[in-house]
């Protein structure tokens, strides 16, 4: 047995105050002889006896009060013989989810206080390493248990949400980091609905995190927190989503955006007021009712009459769950016109036999009529929303470099069937480079004028060019060289796959239905072997019916397998190619990808400048040092690696260049604006099923708690050993009783009569 409160124990010195009073004020006899004694001898003795059993157990009883109270109050434990408690250095790896859910009914308060309860039970010699789930790739770093508790009150809880699985993976990987054999892992989260992968995925994250756990020794023990198992029905009121009803945004021209809002309560929400807020003033007001478990919708028209980059916001005022979550912010990019170079591999004289034509046609002014009827501006009536310029692969390097750093660079460019960069591929391929770091956009069109190989050694182009394939029927006509009437030419070469909106640059042709798509021949592409150990993730954009790639994208960059003229397939002579190239220019420029990210993702920063300072939303500044100049070892490093990382918090975030840029660039003099936002599924307030939480906690063997008193209990109990001194009070109390029901009643004289029956007897018997 130990003791937590050692000093207490002298407290039990106490029992000598009835010792001594015992012995100092028992009582004292005197002898006194008369004639009667001798009755009286026998009865005097056998009383003598019992009050002084009496007396030694009551003093027994008063000495025993102080000192098992002195034990109780030192707190005793019981532990393992093995080692003195808490005699073993511990790393305590503590996982807060810090998700935006955590700010509802209270679920900070409980996580701060078993944070806090866990912290103080540590001594000197333990050490912990906290783990943020907003923050799961940053370095570890080790810390006193007193420090660890000044870095807890700092943390503001409104990250994104929370995946347990993958902060399971980094709590293992903290453990190779510990100091201490002894380990401890405690995650503490309100295990929302969305914090493990959908369906069972997440189950074979867990067995993996099983093995590991069983291959380390000591093994650390795992335990759960979960903070929400006591709440109530939440009420919470979110505003889902803002956007653009426009592919693109330009300046001077009318544009109108949406806000979701959705209402997670099961009553009505009548009159509430939403307010629109542009480049931080409040510009409208409405009113929005929603139905219980309903959404419902807001709407904005705005014409921005200075191009650059500007903020959209939305917010609603009303008290809830979560505060922070009735205000979503969009960032947006307004261009004074879209600006397209296209690069022509194989230029002619005569009509629609270059390679550009039918792409030049599909983005000529008169084709964009129906767009431009969206403008509402009276001052540039005539303006054209696409101005486009051709140029041959030899003069296109030229001339990008002489606009790269002003107002006329170009917003996308176009190779079309270019057989390579140029001549000078490594300054080709460098100004494209210096090109997509400021936020550039590049379309690629295959054609048999392409060599593969220079292409190939492109680290931007999201595939590599491989084999040119041929559709068996048209192969026996190029081999047979027959001529072939055009309803055959119908039914020859590959079809494509209907997209249906599956992805985004093709939403709008979805209302037109798949039949637009039945009459499109492909006869010839090229195989496409995208890198799958690229970083970014590349999108295919359109498949042929068999499942082949013929358009893919990453990032600014998109591909095609097909050219953009008719010699490979009848895309540009069906009804489907105009709207399908207006729409991908339009939404490649108007994508605001770059200038929109999720909380807690990198910010991509155009590398027009060296170093820029960088406004936080809770107003600290920092220094970005760009890649565009040269590294420390005198390496040029990637040009498209301008990113801050430091996204954590939700809100605006600006820009501005340290150094002086160009005088004739129209951005010179602005801000760049990025914007951070958390998912609105991060406000649905449901739990994970109770089954999968426990789930979790038994495949890792883990004690799963739902309050804090429990955990910091069970936690304590298991470091320095089980306290008994709950038990022992009830004995206090226990021997008090005993005490007062034996003064009183134990130590009453017996009744006359039975005190003078056994001396009658005796004095009979002697007659």
């Amino acid at each position: 047995m130990n003791f937590l409160n050692l000093g207490l124990l002298a407290g039990a010195l106490a029992f000598v105050v009835p010792l001594a009073i015992h012995l100092l004020f028992r009582s004292r006899y005197r002898s006194m002889d008369w004639g009667a004694m001798f009755l009286l001898q026998d009865v005097v003795a056998k009383n003598r006896r019992r009050m002084q059993w009496h007396q030694w157990i009551l003093l027994a009883l008063r000495c025993a009060i102080p000192i098992l109270l002195a034990l109780a109050m030192a707190r005793p434990l019981l532990s393992s013989a093995r080692a003195l408690p808490g005699s073993e250095p511990l790393t305590l790896i503590l996982c807060l989810d810090d998700s935006r859910s955590m700010q509802a009914s209270g679920r900070l308060d409980r996580v701060l206080q078993a944070t806090n309860g866990l912290l103080e039970n540590l001594s000197r010699g333990d050490e912990v390493i906290v783990i943020r789930t907003s923050r799961l790739a940053a370095s570890f770093q080790r810390s006193a248990p007193r420090d660890a508790m000044s870095e807890l009150t700092e943390i503001q809880f409104a990250g994104p949400p929370a995946d347990y699985t993958d902060a399971l993976t980094v709590c293992l990987d903290a453990c190779k980091e510990a100091s201490h054999p002894n380990r401890r892992i405690v995650i503490c989260g309100d295990f929302q609905s969305n914090g493990l992968a959908p369906g069972n995925r997440w189950i074979d994250a867990v067995e993996d995190a099983k093995v590991r756990l069983d291959r380390m020794t000591p093994t650390p023990r795992v335990d759960l927190l979960n903070v929400s198992q006591t709440d109530d029905v939440l009420d919470n009121v979110v505003v889902e989503s803002l956007s653009p009803n426009a592919p693109a945004v330009l300046k001077d021209r009318a544009v109108s955006f949406t806000a979701k809002i959705r209402n997670d309560s099961d009553r009505p929400i009548s009159r509430l007021t939403g307010r629109w807020i542009y480049n931080g003033q409040s510009v409208q007001t409405t009113n929005v009712d929603i139905e219980p478990r309903g959404t419902s919708v807001a709407s904005f028209t705005l014409t921005p009459e200075t191009s650059g980059d500007h903020t959209l916001a939305f917010a609603i005022e009303h008290t809830d769950a979560i505060v922070s979550d009735n205000r979503r912010r969009l960032g947006f990019h307004a261009s004074p016109q879209i600006r397209v170079w296209l690069v022509d591999g194989n230029p002619s004289d005569e009509p629609l036999q270059s390679e550009t034509d039918f792409l030049r046609l599909a983005l000529s002014p008169f084709a964009f009529a129906s767009v431009n009827q969206n403008s509402q501006s009276s001052e540039t009536p005539g303006s054209d929303l696409v101005s486009s310029r051709v140029f041959t692969g030899s003069r296109w390097g030229t001339e990008l470099s002489r606009a790269i750093d002003t107002s006329d660079r170009p917003d996308v460019i176009v190779f079309a069937n270019v057989k390579q960069l140029g001549s000078r591929r490594d300054a080709a391929n460098e100004l494209l480079d210096r090109y997509l770091s400021m936020d550039g956009k590049i379309v690629f069109f295959d054609g048999d004028q392409v060599d593969p190989n220079p292409w190939n050694e492109l680290s931007w182009l999201p595939g590599k060019l491989d084999r040119l394939i041929t559709a068996t029927d048209v192969q026996a006509v190029i081999e047979n060289e027959t001529a072939v009437s055009a309803e055959s030419q119908e039914n020859l070469g590959f079809t494509i796959q209907p997209p249906r909106g599956r992805q985004n640059v093709w939403g709008t042709l979805q209302d037109a239905g798949d039949g637009i798509w039945e009459e499109v021949r492909v006869g010839r592409y090229r195989r496409l072997l995208i890198d799958d150990s690229n970083p970014a993730s590349t999108t295919v954009l359109l498949r042929t019916s068999d499942q082949a790639a013929l358009a893919i994208r990453r990032s600014n960059v998109i591909q095609f397998a097909i050219g953009c003229d008719s010699e490979w397939s009848t895309l540009p002579l069906r009804a489907v190619y105009l709207p399908m190239m207006q729409q991908l220019i339009l939404d490649l420029v108007g994508s605001q990808e770059s200038m929109n990210v999720v909380a807690g993702q990198p910010m991509l920063v155009p590398g027009i400048a060296s170093s820029w300072t960088v406004i936080t939303p809770d107003g600290s500044t920092s220094t970005l040092q760009t890649n565009s100049a040269s590294d420390s070892d005198g390496t040029t490093g990637d040009p498209r690696s301008g990113v801050f990382r430091e996204t954590h918090n939700a809100g605006i975030y600006r820009f501005r260049p340290d150094s002086e840029l160009p005088s004739d660039d129209s951005t010179s003099s602005q801000t760049l604006l990025r914007v951070a936002e958390i998912p609105s599924e991060e406000s649905d307030l449901r739990s994970l099923e109770s089954s999968q939480i426990e789930t979790f906690a038994n495949r890792l063997n883990a004690r799963l708690f739902d309050s804090p008193e429990s955990l910091v209990e069970a936690t304590a109990t298991d470091r320095f050993g089980q306290e008994i001194w709950r038990p022992m009070m009830f004995l206090v109390l226990l021997v008090l009783i005993t005490e007062l029901l034996w003064q009183q009643f134990a130590g009453r004289p017996k009744s006359a009569a039975t005190a003078w029956k056994s001396p009658f007897a005796s004095a009979g018997s002697r007659q």
